[in-house]
């Protein structure tokens, strides 16, 4: 288990990617989020970026993936929030994705001596090396427990 003080700060780390075909799009969006342009590839030619993945689709594989990149779970007590999040750019079937991520920020809680708060930066990239989603993550981590 990864506590608090185990935490490396400005350390990257990135997953593997995974390509999204035209079917996981749609079929994510028809569920989740159906909008033309998102579900329909006939509609979508009638859309100024065509078939584009929804957002949250995007959002889902980002989570997904960073829950790859380390060896052992990280002693996490609760999200807290996400902030700065944002699609510059959209992702079309047969992108693939990966995400790379590090701690930007640590500090001990304020009101919880037992446990401190990590804020993340999390970077989504297609295959062309551009950023296709970046947010801000704040999570609560428990402090190594004492003896």
């Amino acid at each position: 288990m990864l506590y608090y003080e185990d935490i490396v700060l400005n350390n990257p780390i990135e997953s593997r990617s995974v390509t999204l075909s035209k079917e996981d799009i749609i079929d994510f969006a028809t569920e989740w989020d159906p909008q033309p342009f998102h579900t329909d590839e006939e509609a979508a030619k009638q859309w100024p970026l065509g078939l584009t993945a929804s957002g949250l689709h995007t959002i889902s594989w980002a989570c997904r993936l960073s829950f790859d990149l380390v060896d052992e779970p990280t002693a996490v007590v609760a999200g807290l929030g996400w902030d700065e999040l944002r699609l510059p750019k959209p992702v079309v079937p047969g992108d693939s994705i990966r995400v790379r991520c590090y701690v930007c920020e640590k500090r001990e809680s304020a009101s919880k001596p037992d446990m401190g708060v990590i804020r993340n930066k999390v970077e989504v990239w297609n295959q062309n090396d551009e950023v296709v989603l970046h947010f801000m993550i704040s999570t609560l981590v428990l402090k190594k427990p004492q003896d």
